[in-house]
């Protein structure tokens, strides 16, 4: 199951994307399915969005499934999925489909620094002793249709694989052994950064120049939902650019697991529906080793992305647009 936010036609809908690559929009077909269907109490508009997904934990993919066969039921019966009220909600990836990042807009992102035994060890350094953490903002975050973008302020621009987890339901003081309840699914995190910024030569490390600037972080291209992939531990990982291989390895790589991870972060922090954990870098293969000058992005490179069970992102590298010219000075009245 592969959930997804997309636009068509500037009109934003929540939905998953089948194998036969078709786009679903599961609010309105969750409220046809009722229609058809009629359940006491049922609450039609449950699939809203992603984060109204997440809150009905298992059950929202129990339904999903339902939904699902039911429209392959009325589609075998030559009709095209059209809710009572007439409006669509199939749609083909031709019609001008654009998938969005499938997280929600306002809530909390996280990233894990130094959590690969690879990472640690091409840059010499011993695993810390909790999980190292930094957070990103939305002015970051970029989706599967759109570019990680270079700016002019950075030299050294560098890309990392990383698996991100999706929270699912709200908790604070989340015991590990609890910890998966909170877990809604899996999605793929590009984390692009500048070296030069995020390591001057002259102070501390800077985590808002080095990995907080416009468009470099991508996230998607959709959530698998927990129950679909199963134990992350192992999934096999790997981040290719221009077609050329710069990591590969598993999430057994890492030394902080998501249960250790989020009761950390929970001691004091509240988590909700739709804020996202990325787990942190692989160390790059022979020849793309930390701090190696081939590492650096260049526009018009390429990456692809994959981890096994969640699925492929892939998406462009491009060069930040220049300002507009100035206009030119009016001259002085006579």
């Amino acid at each position: 199951m592969k959930l997804v936010h997309f636009t068509l036609q500037e009109q934003f809908h929540f939905g998953m994307v089948t194998d036969a690559n078709e786009y679903v929009d599961l609010d309105t077909a969750c409220r046809d399915y009722y229609g058809v269907n009629p359940v006491k109490g049922a609450d039609p508009s449950r699939f809203r969005d992603m984060q109204a997904f997440f809150s009905g934990g298992a059950d929202s993919v129990a339904l999903t499934k339902k939904i699902l066969e039911y429209v392959d039921r009325r589609r075998a019966m030559g009709w095209t999925p059209r809710a009572a009220t007439g409006a669509r909600y199939l749609f083909k990836p031709e019609e001008g489909i654009k998938l969005l990042a499938p997280v929600v807009h306002g809530q909390k992102i996280y990233c894990l620094a130094q959590n690969s035994r690879s990472h640690l060890a091409e840059q010499g350094k011993s695993p810390p002793a909790h999980p190292y953490v930094f957070t990103r903002f939305f002015n970051s975050l970029v989706g599967p249709s759109e570019s990680l973008v270079l700016s002019p302020a950075g030299t050294f621009p560098d890309v990392e694989l990383e698996l991100a987890c999706v929270i699912g339901q709200r908790g604070k003081r989340i015991a590990a052994a609890k910890a998966m309840e909170h877990v809604a699914g899996y999605t793929i995190a590009l984390d692009m950064g500048y070296r030069d910024l995020q390591y001057p030569g002259d102070g501390p490390v800077d985590w808002v120049m080095g990995k907080g600037f416009d468009a470099t972080m991508a996230v998607g291209p959709w959530v698998v939902p927990k129950e679909e992939v199963g134990d992350v531990y192992p999934l096999a990982m790997e981040l290719k650019v221009g077609g050329v291989t710069r990591q590969k390895g598993e999430t057994t790589d890492y030394v902080f697991r998501i249960p250790e991870i989020l009761e950390h972060l929970s001691q004091g922090i509240t988590f909700e529906p739709g804020d996202l954990i990325s787990l942190g870098s692989l160390g790059g293969v022979p020849g793309f080793e930390f701090g190696n000058a081939s590492r650096k992005l260049q526009a018009g490179d390429q990456i692809e992305a994959t981890i096994a069970k969640v699925g492929r992102l892939t998406l462009p590298v491009k060069a930040e647009a220049p300002p507009p010219p100035a206009a030119p000075e009016k001259a002085p009245a006579a």
